[in-house]
């Protein structure tokens, strides 16, 4: 993925696109942090997860630059968090998630909200936000 994001960097210099140029450096930055802090390359799993927090961290900043009236800052992170985007697997929706829900349900003997969400995070693996899984998984079980 860094060399991917490399080749993305210099590619955004040559057209120009300065904005791209340095919001890539950021992320690349951060992968590059991200192997220091393993000691180790970073596995294609591993890059993800680095490519999501920052993705997690640029929608946060964006929704307190909102907030807090700064529309630019706030454009600038969501920016940020659409390219970012591109560099990890599509997510999970809803409606596919209701259906490893009810699947997974089916398949528990005991669905209380800590084993049903501990289950179905393990089949996701990372495909969909932990906060998305939650709430679905709560609305499942009052539908219930």
């Amino acid at each position: 993925m860094l060399e991917k994001i490399s080749q993305d960097i210099n590619a955004a210099l040559k057209s120009g696109d300065k904005a791209t140029a340095e919001a890539l450096r950021l992320l690349k930055s951060a992968l590059l942090n991200g192997k220091i802090a393993v000691g180790h390359e970073l596995n294609d799993d591993e890059s993800i997860a680095v490519v999501r927090r920052e993705i997690k961290a640029r929608i946060e900043a964006r929704d307190l630059f909102s907030d807090n009236d700064r529309q630019s800052q706030a454009d600038k992170e969501e920016f940020e968090r659409i390219l970012f985007s591109k560099y990890v697997p599509e997510q999970l929706t809803a409606e596919v998630i209701d259906g490893l829900i009810a699947e997974t349900s089916s398949e528990l003997i005991d669905s209380n909200f800590g084993t049903l969400m501990s289950a179905v995070m393990k089949k996701i693996n990372g495909k969909a936000d932990g906060k998305l899984v939650s709430e679905r998984v709560k609305y499942f079980l009052e539908g219930k």
